[in-house]
């Protein structure tokens, strides 16, 4: 499974469309957290997300800002633009304490040093997601035509 995570606002959602467009198989996290029962309020229960997509056998693309989390052979992690990031959340109605932890996130490397817990650094990518087209391309390089 390819897992494409990043901070709210970095892209994941607008690149799981296009790689749907073309032909792959990509699902928000959340979707597949409604579809096998595990949210929690508003929350989704990563260790029942990765347990029910094992035992389903989930061939895909998983883009969520904790797919890093879940059962991945690769890691995307998008990235962007501070000032970029912090419009698109003060757009979306994030308050100003949850849009600075998560750009401290961003600058922390906490995604990707949590994805080092899990994958060796060889299967873990980073995507600057400046330019939309540029950073699909990557993605689609990466992949190498793997569809999960």
């Amino acid at each position: 499974m390819i897992c494409i995570s990043g901070i709210p606002g970095t892209g994941k959602s607008t690149i799981c469309n296009l790689l749907n467009d073309l032909g792959y198989t990509c699902v928000e996290g959340n979707a597949l957290a409604v579809k096998y029962g595990c949210l929690s309020g508003d929350e989704v229960d990563v260790d029942c997300l990765s347990d029910r997509m094992r035992s389903d056998n989930f061939k895909g693309i998983v883009a969520a800002h904790y797919a890093h989390l879940l059962p991945c052979n690769i890691v995307i992690i998008l990235e962007a633009d501070e000032s970029a990031l912090r419009q698109r959340m003060m757009d979306r109605g994030y308050s100003p304490e949850k849009i600075d932890e998560n750009l401290d996130a961003q600058r922390s490397d906490t995604i990707y040093a949590e994805s080092l817990e899990r994958l060796p650094a060889n299967r873990i990518f980073r995507i600057r997601n400046a330019d939309l087209n540029v950073a699909l391309s990557d993605i689609l390089r990466i992949i190498g035509g793997r569809n999960g």
